[in-house]
């Protein structure tokens, strides 16, 4: 399994399979790196390879993943935003994952935000505070947190604070994920909280941060 993501980068993606299957790339040249990891696995009598976050068309054989035919064991899955993207890349079969029905969503925003939501004085705004966030787990699941056990004006504040916020057109991310993020970012208790946010949006997604730089 390798993640993908938005920002390219082949030779970790390479590393991320390589690691995994126990072989060790010291090559730098990304061909010679592809052709090495392609011929392991070759020899794999089955493998399942899985990308994940894949946001364009990527070129397999500059990864060195067997397509099309070149080793029929070798079964790749890839989970996507884009459809576009499953298209270029000749997927056999597409699922497309819809958003959570009413009562799922419900669920899971109750697991998020605990037991208050059950209370009488609580409920109603709490299904409306769940129906903003679109059936979208991501949302749900920031927003429920960020509520969880608090008060009933903070919960009408929540709701109102979602319905006017204002929805951003930025590629690839949902106007219900932005306004959750936005919303969970303004109930940070402390300047220190919010400053270390911040501080984690200057480096790459799927990043594995290392204290000392953070």
């Amino acid at each position: 399994m390798a993640v993908v993501s938005q920002t390219l980068d082949l030779k970790n993606i390479q590393s991320q399979i390589a690691e995994m299957l126990g072989l060790k790339i010291v090559e730098e040249y990304p061909l010679t790196r592809a052709k090495r990891l392609k011929i392991r696995l070759m020899d794999s009598k089955s493998v399942l390879v899985i990308l994940d976050d894949v946001w364009d068309a990527l070129d397999l054989d500059l990864v060195g993943i067997p397509n099309g035919g070149q080793h029929n064991r070798c079964k790749i899955l890839l989970t996507s935003r884009s459809e576009e993207a499953c298209t270029q890349m000749k997927s056999q079969k597409i699922f497309k994952i819809e958003v959570l029905s009413k009562e799922e969503a419900w669920n899971l925003f109750r697991e998020m935000a605990g037991n208050c939501v059950d209370t009488t004085d609580l409920r109603q705004t709490a299904k409306e505070v769940a129906k903003e966030c679109g059936g979208l787990p991501v949302a749900i699941v920031t927003v429920g947190r960020a509520l969880e056990n608090k008060g009933n004006d903070e919960w009408i504040a929540a709701l109102q604070q979602l319905k006017n916020s204002i929805p951003k057109n930025i590629l690839g991310l949902h106007s219900k994920v932005y306004s959750s993020i936005e919303f969970s970012y303004k109930y940070l208790e402390s300047d220190e909280a919010e400053s270390c946010f911040l501080l984690c949006c200057l480096f790459s997604k799927d990043y594995d941060i290392p204290i000392e730089d953070f």
